[in-house]
C-alpha cells in the first residue's frame, strides 16, 4: 500500500464540490491520483447559510473523512498527512491577528483575518439577523470569514484520523516569487502551472493533464489543492512555519538559500 498526502482546498459555495487532490510519490515526482476518474465524488458544499449550521459543517466533515477513507480503500493508499487551506483555529481572544497572519503581513502577503471565538459569535448573529430581516443570502455580512467555520471544523473532524497542517498556496506560489498574477486567472494559472510542474520534475503537458484529472473542483481550486497536498508531502525539515506552530502557523515549502 503505497503512502499518501492530501490537500484540501476548503470551499463551502452552494454544490460546489470540495476540491481535495491526493498524492503520491512516483518516479520521483508528487503525482496527483485520478480522483475524477473514480465512481465517488466529494462533498458538495451547502453555502454560507448552511455553514453557519454547527450541525451541517459536522456532517459535512464527516462526509470528507468518509470520502478520504473511499479514496484510500479505492486507490490502495494510506493518507499519511493531510494539509488544508484554512485557519486551523480562531484569533486568540487578546489579539487583533494571529501569528500566522502577521507573518504573512511581514511579507506582504494578504489575507483575511480571523475572527475570535467571541467575534465569531457576533458574526453569526449579524448573519443571522441580516436573513430574518429578509436579507439576501448573495448579501450575507461577513461571507468572507464565515466559510472559515467549515475549516475548524475539518481540522477537528480529520485531526482525529490524520495529522493536519494549516496551509495557503498564495504564500506558498508568492515566497517562490510566481504569485504577481493570481491563479484565478488563465495568465496567472498558467504561469503558476508551469512554474511549479518544473520545479517538481514534470513536463508542461503531463503536469496539465495530471492536474485536469486530480479532482473534480475548477482549475484553480485543484491547482490549489495540490499545492496544498504538496506541503503536506515534505518532511518537516524540508518546511517551515510563518508563525507559532503548532496552533498558529500556515506551513510553506523550505526554500534553498
Amino acid at each position: 500500500m503505497e503512502t499518501a498526502y492530501a490537500g484540501i482546498d476548503v470551499a463551502c459555495a452552494k454544490r460546489k464540490a470540495l476540491p481535495i487532490s491526493v498524492c503520491v510519490q512516483q518516479g520521483g515526482r508528487l503525482t496527483p491520483l485520478p480522483l475524477r476518474t473514480a465512481t465517488f465524488q466529494p462533498p458538495r458544499g451547502g453555502g454560507n447559510v448552511l455553514a453557519l449550521a454547527e450541525s451541517w459543517r459536522n456532517d459535512f466533515a464527516v462526509e470528507t473523512e468518509n470520502y478520504l477513507r473511499q479514496v484510500e480503500k479505492a486507490f490502495f493508499v494510506q493518507i499519511e498527512r493531510i494539509a488544508i487551506d484554512a485557519p486551523s483555529e480562531p484569533c486568540r481572544a487578546d489579539m487583533t491577528r494571529r501569528h500566522a497572519e502577521r507573518a504573512l503581513d511581514e511579507r506582504r502577503i494578504s489575507c483575511f483575518t480571523t475572527p475570535s471565538s467571541k467575534q465569531f459569535e457576533a458574526v453569526e448573529q449579524k448573519a443571522r439577523a441580516h436573513l430574518g430581516a429578509g436579507g439576501q443570502e448573495n448579501r450575507l455580512p461577513h461571507a468572507n470569514q464565515i466559510w472559515m467555520l467549515v475549516g475548524f471544523t475539518l481540522f477537528e473532524r480529520l485531526g482525529h484520523a490524520w495529522p493536519c497542517l494549516e496551509v495557503y498556496p498564495q504564500a506558498t506560489v508568492a515566497l517562490l516569487g510566481i504569485g504577481a498574477l493570481h491563479k484565478s486567472s488563465s495568465a496567472g494559472l498558467s504561469e503558476q502551472t508551469r512554474a511549479i510542474g518544473k520545479r517538481l520534475g514534470w513536463d508542461e503537458t503531463g503536469f496539465e493533464r495530471a492536474l485536469k484529472l486530480s479532482g473534480v473542483g475548477a482549475s484553480h481550486e485543484q491547482f490549489d489543492a495540490y499545492l496544498a497536498a504538496w506541503v503536506a508531502s515534505l518532511d518537516e525539515a524540508d518546511r517551515e512555519p510563518l508563525g507559532v506552530p503548532p496552533e498558529d502557523a500556515i506551513w510553506v515549502p523550505r526554500l534553498n538559500p
